[in-house]
């Protein structure tokens, strides 16, 4: 119901706005995006920071040099951290084979940022009163980082294997960054409601390069301190005494996909015959793309001198 009053809401604006006026030169610009078909489900999960009417992670600015040029500025910045206990207090469970052993609350965490910045440059043509298309070009920036954190409960010697009273809580994380550059030839226009407010689309063809750094493994105690071994007990040969002090082989190449909360965290094993560490999935270092690029949301904007 309420995408269906939105869109009737937009179509009276379009009949209603006969005399808006469209920039004269000099003006200032901000807009957002505006996603009118959205999810509005307040479950994230699908998408970084979910599903919401308005993109208030990506921010645009012009500025009219004429009433037919302009410079424009577009940032995107957005967090996302969740907690969730997958382990509550006094919960019976098992742990290395001893059934019915009180663990602590144990929690995972997963931590996402992206910054990104674009410049470019708009030229704009004649149109109507109303309505300014334009073509122009944007070169942009991006990086997003990602880091996810499982806490776990253990022993941290070996001589402590199966005596759950001397279990220490400790944790690992993944972590990655990916950064993107990218050129595009931009098509839009933008239709005036009145003098001030305007919404318009925008698609083009583009380019981009994409570097994927390499996602690195990380281990602690919770209260501070190294707990080595404990990730070794966990992942390695707890056999083998000598494996314990072993660190690990905490950086490897490429995107490989990692999630704590469906406990895709640590895709690494070792082979106990020849003490290699394996895997079995490529893992992807780069990307670079030709094609089209479409926004797929309305642009919203307001106009002020």
């Amino acid at each position: 119901m309420k995408k269906l009053m939105f869109a009737l809401a937009l179509v009276s604006l379009v009949f209603t706005s006969a005399q808006a006026q469209k920039q004269l030169g000099k003006e200032h610009n901000i807009e957002v995006n505006l996603n009118p078909f959205a999810n509005f489900s307040s479950d994230s999960s699908s998408t970084m920071f979910g599903g919401n009417f308005i993109d208030g992670t990506t921010l645009k600015y012009r500025y009219f040099l004429d009433d037919d040029k302009a410079l424009r500025v577009r940032l995107t910045v957005g967090v996302d951290n969740t907690t969730y206990a997958y382990k509550q207090f006094d919960e019976t469970t098992t742990v290395l084979d001893i059934e019915n052993v009180d663990s602590p609350q144990l929690n995972l965490s997963t931590n996402n940022s992206l910054v990104g910045i674009g410049l470019g440059y708009e030229l704009h043509f004649d149109g109507t009163d109303n309505l300014s298309p334009y073509f122009g070009f944007e070169g942009s920036f991006s990086m997003a980082t990602v880091k996810h954190t499982k806490q776990m409960w253990g022993p941290n010697e070996a001589a402590h294997i199966g005596e759950y009273d001397k279990f220490v809580e400790w944790e690992y994380s993944n972590s990655q960054s990916v950064t993107n550059f990218g050129l595009d030839l931009l098509f839009g226009a933008d239709y005036y409601f009145n003098d001030a407010i305007y919404i318009g689309f925008e698609t083009g063809i583009g380019f981009g390069i994409t570097s994927v750094g390499n996602h690195t493994i990380s281990t602690q105690l919770i209260n501070g301190g190294t707990s080595l071994s404990a990730f070794n007990i966990e992942f390695g040969n707890p056999a083998d005494e000598n494996y314990l002090s072993i660190e690990i082989a905490d950086s490897f190449v490429g995107d490989l996909g990692f999630d704590a909360v469906t406990d895709l965290m640590y895709d690494e094993y070792i082979d106990g015959d020849t003490d290699t560490v394996l895997n079995t999935h490529p893992n992807r270092t780069g990307n670079f793309m030709f094609g089209n690029v479409f926004n797929a949301s309305l642009r919203f904007g307001y106009l002020f001198d």
